[in-house]
């Protein structure tokens, strides 16, 4: 499971954060049963998880991902957080109540939303980064799981920041190909507007401020 945003950067250029958060496998330690060329009985050795059903995902968000998203999260920005996912049936979103505690941890306000059903071509992990990432790794031959583990960690560290924002910069060219297939619908400026405002609240530093863009926004949108 690979969390990702899109790169933020102040108004001179500077990159303020890259993007990536952390990647995690889905696998678990289990104790060898019989000795191999590799391992003596009674070891510990990485297996991959065969069922990953809705309780796993869950583990995943709660212990693993809320905590890496909170910890690397730039304090510059608000802590409201939208985590967007794909239709796969165990994305199911907890409502117990040590998720919900944890989603609200520290003042953040962690929401999920899915995207539309059938729309690859709007998920940000399948345009770009899990097919640059595999590229990296299959310069490497992992001889075993954990070599292959650590090898895709290592690919995802290596991840190219500015291949990073223009993976986002694809997805948004995908979204306005969208909305001119569907040039008969029609959006109250006031709409758009105060989106572009709340998305320059998410993604960008708070003391900057959003006017200047809300203004170019409003001449864009006439």
């Amino acid at each position: 499971m690979a969390i990702i945003r899109k790169p933020m950067y102040d108004r001179n250029g500077e990159l303020l954060h890259d993007g990536k958060y952390v990647i995690f496998p889905f696998t678990v330690q289990q104790v060898a049963q019989k000795s191999s060329k590799k391992r003596s009985k009674g070891t510990l050795e990485t297996k991959a998880l065969q069922n990953v059903n809705r309780e796993v995902i869950r583990d995943m968000l709660l212990i693993k991902v809320i905590p890496a998203i909170i910890s690397k999260w730039p304090k510059s920005l608000a802590k409201n957080v939208v985590i967007q996912w794909d239709n796969a049936r165990p994305h199911q979103v907890p409502n117990d109540a040590e998720f919900m505690v944890a989603t609200t941890a520290n003042g953040f306000n962690i929401n999920f939303v899915f995207q539309p059903a059938q729309s690859p071509d709007l998920n940000v992990l399948d345009l770009g980064l899990f097919r640059s990432i595999q590229s990296l790794q299959y310069q490497s031959f992992p001889r075993d799981l954990d070599e292959l583990v650590e090898k895709v960690r290592d690919s995802y560290d290596t991840f190219n920041s500015q291949v990073n924002k223009y993976i986002w910069v694809t997805l948004q060219k995908c979204m306005i190909k969208i909305l001119k297939a569907e040039d008969e619908a029609e959006v109250q400026k006031e709409v758009v507007v105060e989106a572009v405002e709340y998305l320059y609240t998410m993604f960008r530093p708070a003391n900057q401020g959003n006017e200047e863009a809300t203004e170019d926004m409003e001449v864009d949108a006439d």
